[in-house]
């Protein structure tokens, strides 16, 4: 059995009705046991303005810190391959090869 769920209503359907109570924005849930579990969501919903915005801003923030994270890796790498290459030599050295 299919359930069209928006808000607090919660109107049981057939199957066949699925696509159109999508296109009204409903979202479609089935019965398990007690509960409704939502198994396709409407395809008309839309986010609140003032969400999409905080959303918008905290991406640009972590591309903004993801850019920054990798400015610095080249010299770090290259000094520790430096680095390496120094503790390698000391070893061929300590151990006569």
């Amino acid at each position: 059995m299919l359930y069209a769920i928006k808000g607090n209503k919660q109107l049981q359907i057939d199957p066949a009705e699925k696509e159109t109570y999508l296109k009204l924005g409903y979202d479609i849930a089935e019965v398990d046991g007690d509960t409704l579990n939502v198994v396709e969501t409407s395809p008309v919903k839309t986010i609140p303005y003032v969400d999409y915005k905080r959303l918008q801003d905290e991406n640009e923030l972590l591309k903004e810190q993801l850019a920054g994270a990798g400015e610095g890796a080249d010299k770090e790498i290259k000094a520790l391959k430096e680095k390496l290459a120094e503790a390698n030599k000391k070893l061929k050295e300590a151990t006569g090869g």
